[in-house]
């Protein structure tokens, strides 16, 4: 969960960064200055590189098709750059300059995708190993099931309160809550765990349930559009 953690902020600061950048290229396409335009387009090349580099990464989140698509935008950064330098027209600083904003964006998305369907499975998986202990009246893979789920919960809440975290501050407010509810109810269940209380151990599946179904509803909006 800490390595998703770290993947967001990287796709954060990267996203930040070919903002950046396209600022700077935009502005060089406008000055008749050449050390300006050169910088411009030497810093966004080293960067394309660099996510060129991160893309060969096993650990990098993004979906094969659009590491293959990346992988192309970044041969085209490189040609053009090299093939013309600072000689390059303003149509072709503002052509890098709006694939980085674009790329920008999608990069976001793309994480944030792949990380909804990541808690939502975890979420479900997480359901079923509460209902199975329940079913098999065993004490220690109850137990087992209540940490794991417990972990969950408290990997969500501090997902959900990452300053760097673009959830509306309402869905926020309400998975805090929901974690701090799952917490109350995983002491209450686990205070007597030989004798479970039938009726909150369905309501902590259920929870899990229904935001599991929520954040792969989501996801499926998103990709019809």
């Amino acid at each position: 969960m800490n390595t998703t953690v770290n993947q967001i902020d990287v796709a954060e600061k990267e996203a930040k960064v070919l903002n950046s950048f396209a600022n700077a290229l935009l502005k060089a396409a406008e000055s008749n200055n050449q050390q300006e335009k050169l910088l411009a387009i030497d810093h966004n090349l080293k960067l394309w590189v660099e996510i060129e580099t991160s893309l060969k990464s096993a650990k990098n989140l993004l979906p094969d098709e659009v590491k293959k698509n990346l992988f192309k935008l970044a041969d085209f950064v490189k040609y053009l750059t090299m093939s013309k330098g600072i000689n390059m027209t303003k149509e072709d600083f503002k052509s890098l300059a709006n694939i980085n904003n674009q790329i920008s964006m999608g990069i976001q998305e793309s994480v944030k995708n792949n990380l909804a369907a990541e808690e939502a499975f975890s979420l479900l998986k997480c359901a079923m190993d509460l209902t199975k202990a329940k079913e098999k009246s065993n004490a220690g893979e109850l137990a087992k099931a209540l940490d794991n789920n417990m972990k969950l919960w408290v990997y969500i809440k501090t997902l959900a309160n990452s300053k760097n975290n673009k959830i509306p501050e309402e869905i926020r407010g309400n998975l805090t809550k929901l974690a701090d509810y799952v917490s109350q109810k995983t002491i209450e269940v686990g205070q007597n765990i030989n004798n479970v209380n039938a009726k909150a151990l369905d309501s902590m599946i259920n929870t899990n349930l229904q935001i599991s179904e929520g954040l792969m509803s989501k996801q499926l909006q998103s990709l019809k559009k």
